[in-house]
């Protein structure tokens, strides 16, 4: 019978690992999945080897790699004997494979992953096998697999991060004591790859200004090692932004059930309680109202177009939504007015909420143990422990009323 390597493969649970809290907070979190070997046959293991390390990048890619921490290694089987903490599925005839379940920790302080066209933090799992030989004429043999995985992180439940975070977002400011500009949003956070619905409001102060367009746009600051190991810097980019032209046709065929106006990667539409005058040969409307602008911006997906914010690490990444308006002021001069506020690119939560029992489901409770029942009424005092008798007996027991205050004076020099 000749002697056959065979093909191994790593399985995760999760493509991604979410940590959960800030890097000081953060507990360890577990990588969990299973290592296949298929083979004809099976395979004595005498090593088998699961190693998160950074991924380096093409030599030939001009991408930065940071490596910003060393490897962390787990071992499955150590000299031909299974860790604990891991299980071990036979070998199946039927389909060929041996199977090994492991859960790997890694720290809560470990750096988030990110992409960009000049830099990326990026990681991968590999998994190396040693086989004995099944004959002294043939040596051992070595296997390995490795898969791209993503380091994630979100604020924890109930920390002053998560609170921030959830709670809408509202931000006004005026311009020259002329307009007061205004952006309205149920929550400070955005998911990639999703829609984002904002609303801003434009509200005159005094008359003899026009609206021309108005809109919404997310921008992305890098701050960090972007360009080489030894000086930090730092960049600015819109990654998403919706936009749109307003006129007096627009403003009067428009209503909240109107199909949105696309532009770019979302879409913008405008409400006025009133219907707009009319102005010839002048481009826009007059703010004499308060005009409400309806924003639909669609968020990138993560790694392409936009990272996930990271307050820590070799860089840093945040975010702020920006309203925009383009205003003619009573001169003539046209302004670009812009209002930003920010807000948290964060992944999806993994975690399943769990509903705790209420007072109507007392029929799931559980009695464990039961103690022995006293009764305090004086027939029975002789029957309770000496301890018991000795603190009665020095009214140890017995509160003390609260004082009583007739009056209280105040004086003062």
């Amino acid at each position: 019978m000749l002697f056959t390597k065979g093909k191994l493969e790593v399985v995760l649970d999760s493509p991604d690992v979410v940590l959960y809290g800030s890097p000081r907070e953060a507990r360890f979190t577990e990588i969990t999945g299973r290592v296949v070997l298929t083979s004809k046959s099976a395979q004595p293991t005498s090593s088998l080897i699961v190693r998160l390390k950074p991924k380096h990048q093409n030599p030939f890619n001009p991408v930065l790699s940071l490596l910003w921490m060393s490897d962390i290694t787990y071992a499955i089987v150590k000299d031909g004997q299974i860790d604990d903490a891991s299980v071990e599925i036979p070998y199946d005839s039927s389909t060929g494979q041996q199977q090994w379940r492991f859960a790997m920790a890694i720290p809560g302080n470990i750096f988030e992953t990110i992409y960009t066209p000049e830099v990326s933090v990026a990681y991968e799992l590999v998994v190396e096998m040693r086989t004995t030989s099944v004959s002294h004429w043939v040596p051992f043999s070595k296997l390995s697999h490795s898969v791209p995985i993503c380091i994630k992180r979100l604020p924890a439940t109930d920390s002053a991060w998560a609170t921030i975070a959830n709670e809408p977002m509202y931000a006004s400011a005026v311009w020259r004591n002329s307009v007061e500009m205004t952006a309205i949003a149920g929550s400070r956070i955005m998911h990639d790859a999703q829609s984002f619905e904002v609303t801003g409001v434009v509200r005159p102060l005094h008359k003899g200004m026009r609206l021309l367009c108005a809109g919404f746009e997310i921008r992305e600051s890098l701050e960090g090692y972007l360009r080489c190991p030894a000086q930090e810097t730092s960049q600015r980019s819109t990654v998403a932004k919706c936009s749109c032209d307003i006129t007096t046709t627009s403003l009067g065929i428009t209503r909240r059930s109107d199909p949105v106006s696309s532009d770019m990667a979302g879409g913008v539409r405008f409400k006025m309680e009133y219907p707009p005058v009319s102005i010839p040969h002048r481009a826009g409307v007059a703010i004499d109202q308060e005009i409400q602008v309806f924003g639909t911006v669609n968020v990138p997906r993560a790694y392409t177009e936009i990272q996930y914010d990271i307050a820590t690490g070799p860089i840093r990444v945040s975010h702020e939504l920006v309203f925009s308006a383009s205003i003619v002021d009573e001169h003539g001069q046209v302004h670009n007015v812009r209002l930003s506020s920010g807000i948290y690119v964060l992944p999806k939560s993994t975690q399943v909420p769990v509903d705790l029992p209420r007072y109507e489901h007392s029929d799931k409770d559980i009695l464990l143990a039961t103690g022995r029942r006293w009764s305090l009424d004086s027939s029975t005092v002789s029957c309770l422990p000496s301890w018991t008798q000795s603190m009665n007996a020095q009214h140890i027991c017995q509160d003390s009323p609260p004082p009583a205050y007739s009056h209280m004076i105040i004086q003062s020099s």
